[in-house]
């Protein structure tokens, strides 16, 4: 009987400890998938910045309102603003090769505001890209090599070589994640 008794004990602690095991990999698993999605946000946002600076026109706009913009916009709860070039596979009469694009910080979420032509022509609903944002902080660099906080251009078509965009994650204020990008037309 005394037997019987140390089995079932020395069965019970193994089958606790195996369930502790069992939970801890669980719980392991299921932070290293949401720690992976947020790394899959990251780089689909680095793409998708790289690609529109890429893309970016040295070109001065107009609102819908026919005031004129210059090519690179920041402030006033905008966090960039510019016309691009898009490829255009087949065009359709009455369509522009030009884009204008908005980043924007609202309410933890960077979103990406897109109008279907440079000009006149008001921008779609936000498409948000990024959430749980803080704060966000951008640096230009200018054609001097030197890097400003506000991008003042001396000419309507001027943009800066480079832009760093620092963002500050929700819970994570002490690691800010900074992200360069050169910028095609800039420098002229």
């Amino acid at each position: 009987m005394v037997e019987m008794m140390v089995a079932l004990f020395i069965f019970g602690m193994i089958a606790t400890a195996s369930v502790v095991l069992l939970r801890q990999s669980v719980e392991a698993e299921a932070r290293s998938a949401v720690r992976l999605e947020e790394m899959g946000d990251l780089r689909r946002f680095s793409a998708i910045m790289a690609q529109d600076m890429t893309l970016m026109l040295p070109r001065p706009s107009r609102d819908p309102l026919g005031n004129d913009r210059v090519a690179l916009m920041t402030g006033d709860g905008l966090l960039l603003g510019f016309s691009r070039q898009v490829a255009q596979i087949d065009p359709q009469p009455g369509s522009s090769s030009l884009q204008r694009v908005e980043w924007a910080l609202a309410d933890g979420r960077l979103t990406r505001a897109i109008a279907p032509k440079a000009d006149g022509a008001k921008t779609g609903a936000p498409v948000t890209i990024l959430e749980g944002i803080e704060q966000a902080r951008l640096r230009f660099r200018d054609k001097q090599g030197v890097w400003q906080t506000d991008w003042r251009p001396q000419r309507t078509d001027e943009l800066p070589i480079a832009i760093e965009l620092t963002l500050v994650q929700q819970g994570n204020s002490a690691r800010p994640l900074a992200f360069e990008f050169l910028v095609a037309g800039g420098g002229g």
